[in-house]
């Protein structure tokens, strides 16, 4: 159960790596750089009874904010 756990963790943090980059990547192609970047995520994984984490279901969300002091 630990080891599909972990997998489970490990993909997500992929697809956390890859917002990521997304996200940077367009703040680059900015005109103006905000001073400030927040991405936030919550990701909810969620089994069945009795099921491993194996047969979850996902859900995320994705809150992203720009500050500029100027």
């Amino acid at each position: 159960m630990i080891e599909k756990a972990e997998g489970t963790f490990e993909s997500v943090m992929r697809a956390v790596r890859g917002v990521t980059r997304a996200v940077a990547a367009q703040v680059d192609d900015l005109v103006q750089r905000p001073d400030v970047l927040v991405v936030e995520f919550g990701v909810e994984l969620s089994a069945q009874a009795g099921a491993v984490v194996t047969a979850a279901g996902a859900s995320a969300q994705l809150k992203i904010s720009l500050t500029w002091n100027k």
